[in-house]
């Protein structure tokens, strides 16, 4: 009963919306599509980082590490070379090191300025875990979002719209269509709260309004990869 009641406030209450953007950048692109939102941004021209809060005046934000009951990141927490959170087994990593941003699957350096963790890697050098495919919550359609790599280095975001209600298969899929051959699966759900900026328009989806999650008891996301233009 829950879920339905989360799914009708989202399928009512949530916004994609589409406005002007007050900088001019290039290196980064931004694409609305039917079920699926797709930034690409040249590691010059975005300045990332990682948040314990929800940021403010940035270009780009998108909620990242999943959480405990309590409340806790699951998983590497980073931020301005401070470890906040300890490193868990598996998964994958999105970090900062010397100031340039990256996404890898399974491993990350020692000493970075910033990083967060996801518990499940989808793309690896290539090759998708298929195994997540097969699981229950694989197979469940919710809002998704993944971060990861192309070919050329560049960062890529693709979040579900507020229409997108995927599996992990589908987004996965669509993600090395599009170029990417390094993924990490970011905290889904009724956890997305994203923006993308590319300098001229701005996409915003927050998968369940903060009002309603504390009707229904829901925890806001605890963790946040940001970015602003250089």
């Amino acid at each position: 009963m829950k879920n339905l009641i989360i799914f009708t406030l989202i399928l009512l209450s949530s916004l994609t919306t589409l406005a002007e953007g007050q900088v001019k950048s290039k290196g980064i692109k931004v694409k609305s599509g039917h079920h699926f939102n797709v930034m690409v941004v040249n590691k010059e021209a975005m300045k990332f980082g990682v948040s314990t809060r929800k940021p403010k005046n940035c270009d780009f934000y998108i909620n990242s590490n999943f959480f405990t009951k309590g409340n806790d990141p699951i998983g590497s927490v980073v931020i301005n070379g401070k470890k906040i959170s300890n490193k868990v087994k598996g998964g994958g990593y999105f970090y900062v090191k010397n100031g340039k941003p990256f996404v890898k699957a399974k491993s990350c350096p020692g000493k970075v300025e910033h990083s967060s963790q996801s518990i499940l890697w989808a793309i690896d050098n290539g090759v998708k875990n298929k195994r997540l495919f097969k699981t229950a919550s694989g197979n469940d359609e919710v809002y998704r979002t993944i971060i990861g790599e192309n070919s050329k280095g560049d960062i890529m975001i693709i979040s579900s719209t507020r229409i997108g209600l995927v599996s992990i298969k589908e987004i996965v899929d669509f993600a090395e269509e599009q170029g990417m051959v390094e993924g990490i699966l970011l905290d889904g759900g009724s956890s997305v709260d994203y923006k993308m900026n590319d300098g001229k328009n701005e996409i915003t989806l927050k998968s369940v309004p903060s009002g309603f999650k504390s009707l229904l008891d829901i925890s806001e996301p605890t963790t946040y990869i940001y970015g602003n233009f250089n």
